[in-house]
């Protein structure tokens, strides 16, 4: 089943078009990371995906409906968003920021009940943050904050986890702790993931599929086989790469 349906969408700055009429799918289960230069409309795309930009052209469609249709409580029961070095301007504990994650599901002025703080409470079981319920946001380390992060969208039990560069300013211990653990929850819970990622080789490592951006535009979408290639480098970074195909494809510039 598709999740997420894009018809070509197109979405600008200005007059900077950011986003060239993109059509892609994204089916129930998958791990989908979004790659490609700088400025390649990677952010952008999934701004859109979350409704945080709007295109000025084409649609959006979650799970058959219209991305438009959704009302905000509604949509965050579907989909939950980890944004880049998400934080907090205030410094909660990490129990009450996990907690946060259960507002969609709670009526006006409504209390979180005891199966809420369950939920929280599994949350940070699954992304081994519970030891940390008591501490402060502000004095945990990134790759710590990034996990609370996930756990509070967990909390949102959705069907769908949207990250934008969820391992960008960690140090590569943390980056692959974060891209185990969102391994983990897509194959134990069948969480649905769209990521966007800088590194090719940790995308390829870890993702079902692909999609190549560049200049706003779709380059290539497949398999970690079928899109991470030395001509397909080549053409969207400008470096020379080798590749080493087992056991997913890697590449080495030269």
């Amino acid at each position: 089943m598709v999740v997420v349906g894009v018809q070509n969408i197109k979405f600008s700055y200005a007059k900077d078009e950011v986003l060239k009429r993109i059509s892609f799918d994204v089916q129930e289960g998958k791990f989908v990371s979004i790659i490609g230069p700088n400025g390649s409309g990677k952010t952008t795309l999934l701004k859109n995906i979350c409704r945080l930009l709007s295109p000025s052209e084409g649609q959006i469609e979650i799970r058959n409906r219209s991305l438009k249709q959704y009302k905000a409580k509604s949509l965050a029961k579907t989909i939950a968003v980890v944004h880049q070095g998400a934080s907090s301007a205030f410094d909660f504990n990490v129990g009450e920021v996990v907690l946060m994650g259960r507002y969609p599901h709670l009526k006006r002025l409504e209390s979180e009940s005891m199966k809420d703080m369950t939920i929280a409470e599994t949350a940070m079981h699954q992304t081994e943050t519970f030891h940390l319920r008591e501490k402060t946001l502000h004095s945990i380390s990134g790759g710590e904050r990034q996990r609370v992060m996930i756990a509070r969208a967990l909390a949102q039990e959705p069907e769908l986890l949207l990250l934008d560069e969820p391992i960008s300013h960690l140090d590569i211990k943390f980056q692959l702790e974060i891209l185990k653990l969102c391994k983990s929850l897509n194959e134990t819970k069948g969480l649905t993931i769209l990521t966007t990622l800088h590194d090719i080789n940790l995308a390829s490592r870890f993702s079902d599929v692909i999609i190549m951006m560049k200049n706003g535009n779709i380059h290539m979408m497949g398999t970690p086989n079928e899109v991470v290639n030395a001509e397909n480098i080549k053409a969207v970074y400008d470096v020379d790469v080798l590749v080493v195909e087992k056991p997913y494809p890697m590449i080495i510039p030269v």
